[in-house]
């Protein structure tokens, strides 16, 4: 077993380094590969319009899921509908960045509930600035999200016209020297 070093992490172990030949076999190997159609792509023989009359449950379903606020990913992995699909489904679902935002202000002030029982469970191994710390920035991102009161929003007094003008009449009187009228300036 390594060492641990002074950050308790343990050294790295040397790795060979590729020889001439590893390279040139690596290289081949990358060529070949990219001249072969690509696996991520959807390798499917049918266009996308026969799917949806194939099977327009399964794609409703997807759309119902992308309204409700589940994310892409997810949609994608619990309908088996390419990914690329489902991201592009996204562009006709209207105000499908207000239903992320909801719903991603909905999860995170679930994740605070439970974050805020974890923490109260580990109160004695936790420092007590690292738990308001966390706890604070879960509870202000939650607000945030679902449009509530955070410690950006603040209140500045205004000063009104008779306070204004009181604080001039306050002011002491300033020695003026009077400029000539613009008339007898004209004149000469």
């Amino acid at each position: 077993m390594p060492k641990p070093n002074r950050n308790g992490q343990s050294k790295p172990k040397k790795v060979p380094r590729l020889s001439p030949n590893d390279l040139c076999a690596l290289r081949d190997f990358v060529n070949k590969r990219l001249t072969e159609p690509s696996s991520l792509q959807d390798n499917n023989p049918l266009p996308l319009s026969v799917l949806l009359e194939q099977n327009p449950d399964l794609y409703r379903n997807a759309v119902d899921l992308l309204s409700a606020g589940n994310s892409v990913q997810a949609v994608a992995h619990a309908t088996s509908i390419p990914l690329q699909t489902v991201r592009a489904m996204t562009h006709f679902i209207p105000n499908y960045r207000d239903v992320c935002r909801s719903s991603t202000s909905k999860n995170l002030a679930l994740a605070s509930l439970r974050m805020s029982e974890i923490l109260i469970e580990s109160t004695d191994r936790i420092p007590a600035d690292k738990i308001a710390f966390t706890l604070a920035v879960a509870t202000e991102k939650a607000e945030l999200l679902s449009g509530g009161v955070t410690q950006r929003t603040g209140v500045r007094p205004v000063v009104s016209r008779e306070e204004l003008q009181r604080l001039f009449e306050q002011l002491p009187r300033a020695k003026v020297r009077e400029l000539p009228d613009s008339d007898s300036a004209q004149k000469s």
